[in-house]
C-alpha cells in the first residue's frame, strides 16, 4: 500500500525541463475609456489566437506563449509608457497596438528605439479597406466600419496580427533557436 501511494506521489511530480518555457507576445489597447470596447474584442482576439497556438504544441513544440495586455487608453503618452514596460521583460518579443493615429504616432516609434517588433493596426488595415477611408487615421475608419459593417472589425484585425506575430515567432524559433527580437522583426519584414 506504502508503494502504491509513493508511486502516485512522485506520478504527480514535475521534474526540471518537464514544463515547456514560456516566451511573450503583448497588447497594448484601451481597457478603458471611450474605445474600450475595441481593446476588449482585441484582447479576446488574440487570447484565443495564444490559446489555440499552445494547444497545438506552441512555438516549434518548444516554447508556450503568455499574453502581457497593458492599458494605453488609446492615448499617444499612454502608449508610451507602456512600450517601455514591454521593453522591459525580455521575454515579451512583439506587440500589437496603436489603435488610433496618435497612440500608433507615438508608440511606433518608441518600439523603433526599443528594438521591439510592433504591429498596428494603422498599417494593416489599410491593405483591405478603401484607401479613402483610412485617410483619416483608423480611429475614423473604426467608427465608420463599427457603424455600416458588423462589429468585430478590431478583433479580427487582432487575430490576424496576433496569428503573424505567432508566424514570425515560429520562423525565429527555427532559425535561431530560441526567437529573439531581432528574428521576429526580421520574419515580419518578409
Amino acid at each position: 500500500m506504502l508503494l502504491l501511494a509513493l508511486a502516485g506521489v512522485l506520478a504527480s511530480c514535475s521534474f526540471p525541463g518537464s514544463v515547456k518555457p514560456t516566451i511573450k507576445i503583448g497588447l497594448s489597447a484601451p481597457f478603458e475609456g471611450r474605445y474600450r470596447d475595441l481593446g476588449y474584442e482585441a484582447l479576446y482576439a488574440v487570447r484565443l489566437a495564444v490559446r489555440q497556438r499552445n494547444a497545438a504544441g506552441g512555438i516549434d513544440d518548444r516554447y508556450l506563449l503568455e499574453l502581457v495586455a497593458l492599458n494605453d487608453f488609446d492615448e499617444a503618452d499612454e502608449a508610451v509608457m507602456q512600450a517601455r514596460k514591454m521593453a522591459v521583460d525580455p521575454a515579451v518579443l512583439g506587440v500589437l497596438g496603436g489603435w488610433s493615429q496618435a497612440a500608433a504616432g507615438s508608440a511606433s516609434s518608441e518600439y523603433e528605439r526599443l528594438g521591439l517588433p510592433f504591429l498596428t493596426p494603422g498599417v494593416e488595415f489599410a491593405a483591405s479597406q478603401p484607401t479613402g477611408l483610412l485617410d483619416a487615421g483608423f480611429e475614423a475608419a473604426y467608427e465608420e466600419l463599427s457603424g455600416g459593417a458588423p462589429p468585430g472589425a478590431a478583433a479580427v484585425w487582432a487575430y490576424d496580427a496576433a496569428n503573424r506575430l505567432l508566424d514570425a515567432l515560429e520562423v525565429g524559433a527555427r532559425s535561431e533557436g530560441r526567437p529573439t527580437r531581432a528574428s521576429v522583426r526580421a520574419a515580419l519584414e518578409r
